[in-house]
């Protein structure tokens, strides 16, 4: 088992960077009662990479992509430091493999680490049809939940969202 490294191959890149472009695309048009609410931030929480977990057994293999919009991954993160700003979890890796990637230093700046520079990120598994989006710029920080009804219960059953703030 290896520990979590950010993405190197465009072509696995890229189908996760067009696929959580469209999560973002279907949040704009989405009914705010169709989507749960979080704050951002929580990424970086236990309680929530426990529930990002969750839904990824229950509704797939187990495996789960982050990928970040903002910074632009090709002309900021990849012409910097020749790799794309997301990641791959396996149900092997551990939460201290997650929590390690999101503060891995990208090379020689520390600063751009997803966990402290993504504006937008994404979470996704690698089949299924919820997602996770958020932007650290809307409403303070906010992120959003979507899928199929019975992934929206499953979650709703086991995190602290919060009201629509819109």
């Amino acid at each position: 088992m290896g520990n979590i490294d950010y993405i190197k191959d465009l072509e696995i890149f890229t189908p996760l960077w067009r696929r959580a472009r469209e999560c973002m695309a279907r949040v704009a048009v989405a009914p705010a009662s169709e989507l749960l609410h979080y704050d951002s931030s929580n990424l970086g929480t236990q309680v929530f990479h426990d529930l990002i977990r969750s839904i990824a057994a229950f509704n797939g293999a187990g495996e789960f992509a982050v990928v970040v919009l903002n910074p632009d991954p090709f002309s900021y993160f990849n012409m910097h430091f020749g790799k794309y700003p997301g990641f791959i979890v396996e149900p092997q890796h551990s939460d201290d493999d997650f929590f390690e990637i999101l503060m891995k230093d990208p090379g020689d700046s520390p600063a751009d680490a997803i966990g402290f520079y993504s504006e937008q990120y994404a979470v996704l598994p690698l089949s299924g049809e919820w997602f996770f989006y958020a932007d650290r710029g809307w409403d303070g920080g906010t992120g959003v939940l979507g899928g199929p009804p019975d992934v929206m219960n499953f979650a709703r059953q086991r995190f602290g969202f919060y009201e629509n703030p819109r």
